[in-house]
């Protein structure tokens, strides 16, 4: 028993005694008992009292040890969320590499085996059955898919069988370095029989991009081919076969895509075919919008849309992002989800967009010459963008044609992006820096960006993906990592952005943990330039907060 329990006891006793004698003797009317009397009920009070609020002491020791330990386990499950999605990147990042070097190992012994002598020498069936069998299992444990492309030459003077080695070995070779120069580094070619290619697209996004890489080498087989003695014309045909819906074994995909490319012999020259009717049709609406979006190109039939940013402790409009929208004559307004994967695939994502970086940077010079406070404005760059070579000199053209001040342009890159190759990102990355412009890192929380990779990089903002927003405020774990991603944000001197953002507790969550920019439809759906302006006046005037 402790002093403070111990003190109480013999208050209680003393109390209770007094309180016994003081009640006998009160009786009889005697003064000195009758206070006796009165000291035992006062002992007997402060004992209650004393006893309430050792009570409430106790409560409050114990709701402060549980709210702690909660506090911790929090902590715990936060930190093993993070360290799983850095476990699983790694995984595929080894896994993949795995995959490369073993493909790499495999075409390069195949070029020895073949013509020791010939950078062009391609691997045979067997070598391309080992490399697609290996392909097959990457992607069936991550759930992708790809493609085989069954190539068929046929010579128009006459066969391949008549020619002599020399030949032969000539038109295989130009056919080759034809072949390696559509294709991207990681898809794989290979000679089947004299008159006979293949070729394998790994981790292609959609089956019907297929067709787009049929049509380039069917464009690179139309072209004749010179020898030292003849020229030669040709005629090709290609087999479509997508893996998992074709076959799931490297036997069973070739022999469907040989099924294709006898249904593209008859149909006629230069002509290519899926090995289902679905996927011819869905191959010829692709073609058909292909040839759409190249007559808007031509016709300038795309504009940009605006979704402004709201500072949450300024309570107004800091920038505003540009977003492309495609105004089709008969379709209407097509947004670009329906027709940017199109143009990635296609290469017609570089006039797109250099086209909206001209003029996002011309509309924010306008508004600010017709008077309205200095914004930022965002754009995203398309990872075929972000590559392109000469990106900086691009950007720098747009800023210096329309005159604005390059610490107004804020260029989002995706955060897959920049983790496809980090090393040359960051390369790219400093060079924009150069240039004077904002970087932001979008979609953050979905490419697996180490703290390491984040001090590195030159960006200025962090923009937290909106399916970690969704689950704010109900959600305990979306919560917890946004949260996370605010701190971590700041701690190291990013500015941070909330996209995605929809509802007023959103809202209310995101500034009570301290985040600087939210954007979504929360604040308005993206408009036109002449309602944005609108929208400019209104929130300056006054901004209402949950």
């Amino acid at each position: 028993m402790n002093i403070k329990m111990k003190t109480l006891f013999i208050i209680g006793f003393m109390s209770t005694l007094c309180l016994l004698i003081g009640f006998n003797s009160a009786l009889r009317y005697n003064y000195v008992n009758f206070c006796l009397l009165i000291a035992g009920l006062g002992f007997i009070t402060y004992l209650l009292i004393d006893l309430t609020i050792l009570k409430k002491i106790t409560a409050l020791f114990e709701k402060n040890i549980s709210e702690k330990n909660a506090l911790r386990e929090q902590s715990e499950s936060d930190q093993l969320l993070i360290n799983n999605k850095i476990a699983q990147y790694q995984q595929e990042k080894l896994a993949k590499e795995k995959l490369e070097a073993e493909i790499y190992n495999l075409r390069n012994n195949a070029v020895i085996q073949n013509s020791p002598a010939n950078n062009e020498s391609l691997p045979n069936r067997m070598i391309f059955h080992a490399m697609l069998g290996k392909a097959i299992n990457h992607v069936k444990r991550r759930k992708q898919i790809l493609a085989v492309l069954l190539l068929n030459i046929d010579l128009l003077d006459e066969g391949l069988h008549e020619l002599t080695k020399d030949e032969m070995d000539a038109i295989h070779d130009e056919l080759s370095h034809r072949f390696s120069h559509t294709l991207r580094s990681e898809d794989i070619v290979a000679n089947l029989n004299s008159n006979q290619f293949v070729i394998l697209l790994n981790d292609i996004i959609k089956p019907k991009f297929a067709s787009t890489v049929a049509q380039k080498l069917l464009r690179a087989c139309k072209d004749p081919i010179l020898t030292k003695n003849n020229t030669y014309y040709m005629n090709a045909n290609i087999g479509i076969a997508i893996y998992p819906q074709n076959g799931d074994i490297s036997e069973k995909l070739l022999e469907n895509a040989d099924l294709a490319l006898y249904q593209a012999k008859h149909e006629g020259q230069y002509n290519y075919q899926f090995f289902t009717k679905e996927m011819n049709e869905e191959a010829k609406e692709f073609m058909k919008l292909e040839s759409a979006l190249k007559k808007a190109i031509e016709e300038k039939q795309f504009t940009l849309y605006y979704q402004p940013k709201l500072h949450l402790k300024k309570g107004s409009i800091v920038g505003v992002e540009a977003l492309i929208r495609w105004e089709h004559p008969e379709l209407g307004l097509v947004t670009p989800s329906d027709f940017i994967p199109l143009a990635e695939e296609t290469g017609l994502i570089f006039p797109i967009s250099e086209w909206a970086l001209k003029e996002a940077c011309r509309i924010n010079k306008y508004w600010q010459d017709k008077g309205y406070e200095h914004i930022t404005m965002a754009l995203n760059l398309s990872p075929k963008q972000f590559h392109q070579v000469n990106i900086t000199e691009i950007i720098n053209s747009a800023l210096t044609e329309t005159g604005l001040n390059a610490g107004f342009l804020e260029l989002e890159i995706t955060e897959k992006t920049i983790m496809q190759d980090t090393e040359n990102a960051l390369v790219i990355l400093n060079k924009m820096k150069e240039l004077g412009v904002r970087l932001s890192l979008d979609h953050f929380g979905t490419g697996y960006t180490s703290i390491g990779h984040l001090k590195q990089f030159p960006v200025n903002t962090l923009k937290i993906d909106n399916t970690f927003i969704k689950g704010v405020p109900e959600n305990p774990n979306d919560c917890a990592i946004t949260n996370a991603m605010i701190a971590l944000a700041h701690n190291l001197g990013f500015e941070i952005v909330a996209e995605g953002v929809e509802t007023a507790e959103q809202v209310q969550f995101l500034s009570d943990h301290q985040c600087d920019i939210v954007q979504g439809y929360f604040l308005g759906h993206p408009m036109p330039a002449d309602k944005i302006e609108q929208q400019f006046k209104k929130l300056r005037i006054e901004v209402i907060l949950p």
